[in-house]
């Protein structure tokens, strides 16, 4: 002990403070890290369900677009109402609402005070699934363009929240040229459409 002593200076004190001091800085900024990506990744799940859920909804009200029969339509759309309330509800929990001293100040914590705007796009396509049936020629024309403008807000707003900044590899990174499919059918060659018809020919 007398040896153990005699080595143990103040500097060591000091030293072995300092060490610990860093390791424990340490792990709490690691912690806080994987508690960031954690809910990074809980985020873009929900998120992705959102915009399957939004863009559903969308093109299921536009004309020619959603492949189904209209009688098929209430069904889907109630089936589409119930997952876009779970989903404002399940946002709750990473998107807290503005505070206010009195708006909403009678609700449980969670609901007091302005919801963000993230959750503002979910819960009008909410609204447009559970009033669709119920509304007119002319409001459900406006309801498309709303339903439209519903997904691209939060696709918008999500990819701030949980969007790569930039890509891996920088070639996925080049602008497109913003063609669309009309422009692609015209560059298809006849030496290409022979060899396909060729390749579903039966062998000789």
């Amino acid at each position: 002990m007398d040896g153990f002593a005699a080595d143990f200076t103040p500097q060591v004190g000091v030293g072995l403070l300092s060490a610990s001091i860093a390791a424990v800085a340490a792990l709490l900024v690691w912690l806080q890290w994987r508690e960031r990506r954690l809910r990074q990744d809980d985020v873009l799940r929900w998120a992705n369900e959102v915009i399957r859920a939004q863009q559903t909804l969308y093109l299921l009200l536009v004309p020619g677009e959603g492949g189904r029969a209209p009688e098929e339509l209430p069904g889907l759309l109630g089936r589409l109402a119930v997952d876009l309330s779970v989903l404002v509800e399940q946002g709750r929990l990473f998107f807290r609402n503005s505070p206010h001293p009195t708006y909403g100040a009678e609700r449980p914590p969670a609901y007091r005070g302005y919801r963000p705007r993230l959750l503002d796009a979910i819960v009008v396509s909410h609204q447009i699934a559970c009033q669709w049936s119920g509304a007119d020629a002319a409001a459900r024309e406006k309801m498309v363009l709303v339903a439209e403008d519903c997904v691209r807000s939060f696709v918008s707003l999500a990819q701030r929240e949980v969007g790569r900044s930039r890509t891996a590899h920088h070639e996925t990174a080049v602008r497109g040229e913003g063609e669309n499919l009309d422009v692609l059918l015209d560059r298809v060659t006849t030496e290409r459409l022979d060899g396909l018809r060729r390749r579903g020919r039966p062998a000789p």
